[in-house]
């Protein structure tokens, strides 16, 4: 591999038709054509740091604590109050039999997205400190599998739609665990949006 002025790091390969495309170092919002077929090979992010995804992950993962402990609601109904946690409906569908559900619900819900930003946090930190933790590249690819699986902010409008529901059969109060669903939903969305998989490649690629 050469490098001429830091501007040439590669060949890439191109999607479409598997022409060499000389690799470079792209402006903001540019893009990397082939000159073959003209399928776009490279984009660039106009990302220059990953801290803000090491800061979402941070913040999302202090927050997920709350939002598992503390009662996103509770019902009244005719003087029979119950309070709910997001674990509340992963044991009501194990108790009444559904345990495939039940472990579906709770993978998505509680433990797909706190791996997800722990593999962010992970991977992160290891290019924002400039160290190459055990397995990183492992973890990153794990990143990508694990981001469908993370459906905090679809459980969020779910609560929604339900005390729109349940209001209409009894009292409903929102709890702090509902503020923390959504700030948790929030940080899922931005950590993964300002994680840049080829800024990663790029930083874990210099550490060597």
């Amino acid at each position: 591999m050469t490098t001429t002025d830091n501007r040439i790091s590669a060949w890439l390969a191109c999607p479409e038709c598997e022409a060499p495309c000389l690799d470079r170092q792209l402006p903001k919002k540019a893009e990397l054509r082939c000159t073959r077929c003209g399928v776009r090979v490279k984009i660039a992010s106009g990302r220059h740091s990953l801290q803000p995804a090491w800061a979402f992950a941070t913040a999302g993962l202090f927050v997920a604590i709350l939002a598992n402990v503390e009662p996103i609601m509770t019902f009244d109904v005719a003087g029979d109050t119950q309070s709910n946690h997001i674990v509340s409906g992963v044991i009501e569908l194990a108790r009444q039999g559904y345990g495939p559900v039940a472990a579906l619900v709770c993978f998505a819900g509680v433990i797909a997205p706190v791996l997800h930003l722990t593999a962010i946090w992970y991977v992160a930190s290891a290019c924002c400190l400039r160290r190459r933790w055990p397995a990183v590249h492992r973890v990153a690819v794990l990143i990508e599998m694990l981001e469908p699986w993370n459906l905090v902010p679809v459980y969020a409008i779910a609560t929604v739609v339900a005390v729109v529901k349940l209001d209409m059969m009894g009292t409903v109060d929102w709890k702090a665990g509902a503020l923390w669903i959504l700030v948790l939903s929030l940080c899922s969305l931005c950590a993964a949006e300002a994680f840049d998989r080829e800024l990663v490649e790029e930083r874990l690629e210099a550490l060597k």
